[in-house]
């Protein structure tokens, strides 16, 4: 039957618990495989920027551009303008807008033939000097740039500018891929230039002008997903130069025309045994493979070129091209 503890009874229990206390378990030390500095943050919100891609071709394209762009510029505002290229970033698209400030001279454009826009973005202190070029201020970089926007005659002025930029890049890109630049729209504000999507990664390319005491910067924001189909061909190696200097083209010509070359015309060749060529003697007559009517081949620095027949000319030995060897 049950029995009912009494008070003292239950402490007594409660003791014993108390003094029964299981050993705890040894732990071993496991000393990390790593050192806390070796450790490299991984920062996932930026993940585009940390992906190390490499553009060649596209670097290429970009000196070109920076090239056009510098005799452009010096031609529409006759005055001297310097151009350099800033290296090309990989950024998010929403972060890229963040940056842009308001207002400014912001352009949608459309690279047919692939999908997609681009945008180019104009520095507003940029936009204003050249307005007051075309003008005809003497003194440029003296408007206010904070807290005004852009007149109908300023953005028509800019667009001269943005115009000639379509050809200089058309020029650049002919040698990876040709395209056709076509102007979409213009915005101020860059919450309405959505040419993709906030976590989407772009192309950053810049191009900073020095005009006299100006510095301004051109950009262009291209996403990742439009240039996707010629991915191979950005990432391949430096691709040839189309805009040649004629004058360094027509000096090269003129060496190369001038350079001496050996020509050698053999007429025939034979076998012979050890034994035949210890009975020569004067007189004898070694009988060559190439007939009389056969062509003599010309080699010309080890190569055969053309084909021809032995003779005189002007009481010297000459050879007649008859043939020219197809390549």
């Amino acid at each position: 039957m049950s029995q009912v503890l009494s008070q003292d009874e239950i402490d007594a229990l409660l003791g014993g618990l108390d003094e029964v206390a299981e050993p705890e378990p040894e732990t071993e030390q496991i000393e990390p495989s790593h050192k806390p500095e070796d450790v490299v943050v991984y920062d996932f919100a930026n993940a585009a920027q940390t992906a190390r891609l490499k553009f060649p071709a596209f670097d290429a394209i970009n000196d070109r551009v920076n090239r056009g762009i510098r005799s452009t510029m010096s031609s529409i505002l006759r005055i001297m303008v310097e151009s350099s290229v800033v290296p090309t970033k990989i950024s998010l698209f929403d972060e890229f807008l963040r940056r842009v400030p308001v207002p400014s001279s912001l352009h949608i454009l459309k690279m047919d033939p692939f999908r997609g826009h681009v945008m180019m973005l104009v520095d507003s202190q940029l936009v204003f000097s050249i307005v007051e070029i075309f003008l005809g201020s003497t003194k440029i970089g003296q408007t206010r740039v904070e807290g005004r926007e852009f007149t109908s005659i300023e953005q028509r002025l800019i667009r001269r500018i943005v115009n000639a930029f379509f050809s200089d890049l058309e020029k650049a890109w002919q040698p990876i891929q040709p395209i056709k630049i076509n102007y979409v729209r213009s915005e101020i504000n860059p919450q309405f230039a959505k040419i993709a999507q906030n976590e989407d990664a772009v192309l950053i390319s810049k191009f900073q002008l020095d005009m006299e005491e100006v510095s301004g910067d051109i950009s262009l924001c291209i996403p990742l997903n439009v240039l996707h189909p010629i991915k191979k061909k950005l990432q391949s190696t430096f691709q040839g130069d189309e805009m040649k200097d004629p004058a360094w083209s027509n000096k090269l010509v003129r060496n190369l025309k001038g350079t001496e070359l050996e020509v050698k015309i053999p007429l025939g060749t034979a076998n012979i045994t050890g034994a035949e060529l210890l009975d020569l003697s004067v007189g004898d007559i070694i009988q060559l493979d190439t007939g009389v009517d056969h062509l003599l081949s010309a080699i010309i620095q080890g190569h055969s070129k053309f084909y021809g027949r032995p003779g005189t000319y002007k009481a010297q030995r000459a050879f007649r091209v008859e043939e020219v060897k197809a390549v």
